[in-house]
């Protein structure tokens, strides 16, 4: 069997293809069939790393040692001549595996997965249109999206969305703060915010009747979109009477808060928390909605400053997700980092095991 030279000459020698295939897909046999020195590894995440050396967070993330591309990229072209599927006696497997693991040690990324446990843990098969590259060479804005989709984790989806949430929060509680304190004090502001919100009802009532067909039965189900608006708008006309009260002259005297007005913020909110969830609603969540509005307008009382004060909680706890989730996916990136390492070492010892039985002829 023809075994290729040491990794330090960086030169290359094609095997059979059985035997080159089993060399790939051994552990570490991305570095020893395109003959290039593995690197240290070095211990802690690459994202710690990179903050740790820059002391921010939009570090660029290098691995944890460093390799010649340019020489991984010679290597894999020669590899490539004999193996390329277009050429006499090429395989399409070869050259597939042979163009991923010039992918993954060119990205650093990526062959720090690769140097944890010795195996390309998330191989797929490549597109045919980069299959049929003759030099199997990507370019440099595939390898970027190859990395960057590899850099997605369960920690990233979990802040985007908390932080989704948090903001749709924040904008409903300064909409719902502007209708509280600024539009019901005024009867322009309150007749405009009317006019408006049946203006957005009618235009959803369309756009829904065009969806449905001009033969389609129109129910409360498939209009409730279009009631929203509707049922908002009466909620603020409540909380614009529930501040003016009619004394002995007849004259309306404005207020700054009454129980007509506890009655309207409470319903607006409770549409507001409501249209948030798009699931079905059931009686017991229609009921928690309500409770909790009334909670809340029972604190804010139509208070400017109390709708402030909210605010700057939201954002706060905004800020805290944006910094704590990126500590968080580090600690947990550590800790599966220091378990794949585990798991690599016993991968190469049972490997080392199993070639030399098969060297002694037992297997």
């Amino acid at each position: 069997m023809t075994k290729p030279q040491s990794s330090e000459s960086n030169k290359t020698v094609s095997l059979p293809t059985d035997d080159a295939l089993q060399l790939l897909l051994s552990p570490d046999g991305y570095y020893k069939y395109l003959a290039i020195t593995k690197p240290p590894l070095v211990g802690g995440s690459l994202k710690y790393q990179a903050v740790m050396k820059s002391g921010g967070e939009n570090a660029e993330v290098t691995g944890g040692g460093e390799v010649d591309v340019d020489q991984i990229k010679k290597n894999y072209r020669r590899l490539s001549l004999k193996h390329h599927p277009d050429k006499p006696g090429g395989d399409a497997e070869i050259f597939r595996v042979l163009t991923r693991a010039k992918v993954v040690l060119s990205n650093s990324k990526l062959r720090r997965e690769y140097d944890l446990v010795g195996l390309d843990l998330e191989d797929e098969p490549e597109d045919e249109t980069h299959q049929d590259q003759v030099d199997g060479s990507a370019t440099e804005n595939e390898e970027a999206e190859e990395g960057k989709g590899k850099t997605e984790t369960v920690m990233n989806h979990i802040a985007s969305a908390s932080l989704a949430v948090v903001l749709q929060v924040v904008v409903k509680t300064g909409t719902m703060g502007f209708v509280s304190t600024i539009v019901s004090r005024y009867v322009l502001l309150t007749y405009l915010a009317i006019g408006g919100l049946l203006f957005i009802s009618t235009r959803i009532y369309r756009t829904v009747k065009q969806g449905l067909g001009p033969d389609a039965k129109v129910t409360l189900a498939t209009m409730k979109d279009a009631l929203s608006p509707i049922l908002i708008s009466v909620g603020v006309y409540i909380m614009y009477r529930g501040r003016r009260l009619n004394g002995n002259d007849d004259a309306e005297k404005y207020l700054d808060w009454t129980w007509t007005f506890l009655f309207g913020e409470t319903f607006v909110m409770t549409l507001f928390i409501s249209n948030s969830f798009e699931r079905q609603r059931s009686l017991f969540l229609v009921v928690a909605f309500v409770v909790a509005a009334l909670f809340l307008s029972l604190i804010m009382k139509g208070k400017f400053w109390r709708y402030v004060t909210l605010l700057c909680f939201e954002g706060i706890l905004a800020l805290l997700v944006v910094l704590a989730f990126p500590i968080m996916e580090m600690i947990l990136e550590s800790i599966i980092e220091e378990k794949m390492k585990v798991i690599g070492e016993k991968i190469r010892a049972h490997d080392a095991r199993m070639r030399a039985l098969v060297d002694k002829g037992r297997i």
